[in-house]
């Protein structure tokens, strides 16, 4: 199948093609069901790359820095970047779907209170005393 960039279709085509696909999704009745149905659609490529995307996205709520799921996973910055962008900037599908799949109690505990939380984990970097400290107080 051609690649075909998102600008060349039809805005409504798009829409109505990317309904269409989130009711089938939804329509999906069993975790069996749903795994025939994604290992028909997707390649084994791109299965890994959106199974990935939710281990970055879990691992980045349990506190890792961008270096260590860099290394632990082998992925680029930038695609670190953005699921971190996404989960915490994005529609909240990420962190439903994570909340939804974890206890909530363990959950609270990985989710940034504030704002200040939030700015400490995207810049580890530069806040790295800070996170030392906060874990030293667990």
């Amino acid at each position: 199948m051609s690649k075909r960039r998102v600008y060349e279709v039809d805005q409504r085509e798009r829409y109505s093609m990317l309904n269409d696909f989130f009711r089938m999704v939804a329509e999906l009745k069993t975790q069996k069901d749903a795994a025939n149905f994604f290992k028909d659609l997707l390649t084994p490529s791109e299965s890994l790359m959106l199974t990935r995307r939710i281990e970055i996205a879990k691992m980045l709520l349990e506190g890792w820095n961008f270096e260590e799921i860099r290394r632990k996973l082998k992925v680029g910055y930038n695609t670190i970047n953005s699921v971190n962008r996404w989960l915490y900037s994005g529609f909240g599908g990420y962190l439903k779907e994570l909340q939804q799949f974890k206890s909530k109690k363990e959950f609270q505990k990985q989710v940034p209170i504030n704002e200040w939380e939030r700015i400490k984990k995207k810049y580890p970097a530069h806040f790295m005393i800070f996170n030392l400290i906060d874990k030293l107080k667990r």
